[in-house]
């Protein structure tokens, strides 16, 4: 497998590959190992998908907060 080594350790950086994983992944890349990149791209999606999801759920609690106050205020102003 033919790769840029300074792109594929800035790749795996942007996509919050800690260094050890980032470091196993660039030996998988060298030797070819298709199904075991699969598994580290895999893994590390499922962790981002994670922390977007508990972050999506963080900003619908501050939608809801939000709504109750401008509902508060209205009722306030009649």
């Amino acid at each position: 497998m033919k790769f840029d080594h300074a792109y594929l350790e800035r790749s795996l950086k942007d996509c919050g590959f800690e260094k050890d994983t980032a470091a196993q992944y660039i030996k998988y890349a060298k030797k070819s190992r298709t199904a075991d990149l699969l598994r580290l791209l895999n893994w590390q999606r499922k962790k981002l998908m994670d922390n977007l999801h508990a972050v999506q759920r963080s900003v619908d609690t501050i939608d809801f907060l939000i709504c109750s106050v401008e509902n508060n205020k209205k009722g306030e102003l009649s």
